[in-house]
């Protein structure tokens, strides 16, 4: 069964159907390395992962005389998905570009797992054969891993549609594998950029985005106001005896109480909404889409209360409730910075008042609304 095995995958490989059969391409070996190297020069130049990606691929099917190749990452950790494309036109992609399957499953999961190339020569007929690639037109295919730090960050499939795939030279291949170590590195690189991005925008004690992240979507959010003639409410929230927990019980139950309320604000808004942390006790949310003050009073109220039942009283006898202000835009038209300042005073207007209550600032700062 094990011979079996191994001589179907042999047969799949064009490298190892016939060891002393004549290379077709060998007078072309050196034209390929040349263009591999510049090739090579060119991609180091290039900072965009897109843009990498469709350089090294283009290459890559030329130098195979392919359809197109297709990028194949993990989404999460046991499943796969189609990443991006090229020379794909042709190719029916819709059952297959949101298509998410088992990291074990197919030519890929196959790859994958024996850390070394696969060429399928006819795929519909392969026992590795997917349903949905099979639909989309793929007729021969060849994957390689794409290596990295600790084990495979992915991996490259490269495909025939519609027709017999040509005979792979040894010295194609081994371009073939540098191109794939190369996007692997670049794939690498992009998840700890992307990493970075995520951390220099996120509170990392609770989670929610930070006052940087915060900024940006502030500013977006007006723009979607003006243009969808919506109102779009800037809040404000500070806890009421977050410093008296702090004090007599330590900062890790503090911490532990901020945690309960980022969770209890975000249990409180919409989906289409943002919650924030701006730092120490206090936070910030943006509603969106709204259509008239009670509708806003709605929503805020009920932050208020999910403040007051989710980290308010326990065992301990500390109490802490939630101290709201906030302002509406554009009946408040001003910059996100001046928009921020006055929900800030309507907080504190709220919390003079006793806490555990929200304040909306009118069209002007002098109007309060209880």
């Amino acid at each position: 069964m094990v011979a079996m095995q191994n001589k179907s995958i042999l047969e799949r490989d064009p490298l190892k159907r016939d060891p002393l059969k004549k290379d077709p391409l060998k007078k072309d070996e050196g034209q390929d390395w040349q263009k591999a190297v510049e090739t090579t020069t060119s991609l180091l130049k290039i900072f965009s992962f897109s843009e990498f990606f469709e350089t090294a691929a283009s290459s890559l099917a030329e130098l195979l005389d392919a359809d197109g190749v297709a990028l194949i990452v993990h989404d999460g950790p046991d499943r796969l998905r189609y990443k991006l494309f090229h020379g794909m036109e042709t190719l029916n992609q819709t059952p297959i570009v949101k298509f998410s399957f088992s990291a074990v499953e197919g030519t890929v999961g196959r790859v994958l797992a024996s850390g070394d190339h696969l060429f399928t020569a006819d795929y519909p007929h392969s026992d590795d054969a997917m349903p949905e690639f099979v639909a989309a037109g793929i007729r021969a295919n060849l994957v390689l891993p794409l290596p990295g730090p600790v084990g495979f960050v992915g991996a490259i499939a490269i495909a025939w549609l519609h027709r017999q795939a040509p005979e792979v030279t040894q010295a194609a291949m081994a371009i073939a594998k540098m191109f794939a170590a190369l996007v692997g590195s670049s794939v690498h690189r992009e998840g700890l950029e992307e990493q970075l991005q995520n951390h220099s925008l996120t509170d990392p004690l609770t989670g929610l985005p930070n006052r940087r992240m915060l900024m940006r979507r502030l500013a977006a959010a007006q723009k979607r106001a003006c243009r969808n003639q919506s109102l779009m409410v800037l809040a404000v929230l500070d806890l009421d005896g977050f410093k008296a927990v702090n004090d007599a019980l330590g900062h890790a139950c503090g911490d532990q109480r901020l945690r309960l309320a980022a969770g209890a604000i975000q249990g409180a808004i919409r989906d289409i909404d943002m919650a924030a942390r701006l730092g120490g006790d206090e936070f910030v949310v943006v509603l969106e889409a709204l259509r008239s003050v009670r509708e806003a009073r709605v929503i805020l109220d009920r932050i208020v209360n999910a403040i007051a039942e989710g980290c308010g009283n326990d065992a301990t006898g500390h109490k802490i409730t939630a101290s709201l202000g906030a302002t509406m835009y554009p009946l408040d038209f001003a910059e996100p910075e001046i928009l921020l300042k006055h929900a800030d005073q309507a907080m504190y207007l709220a919390k003079r008042g006793g806490g555990d209550q929200c304040r909306i600032l009118l069209p002007t700062p002098k109007q309060i609304a209880p």
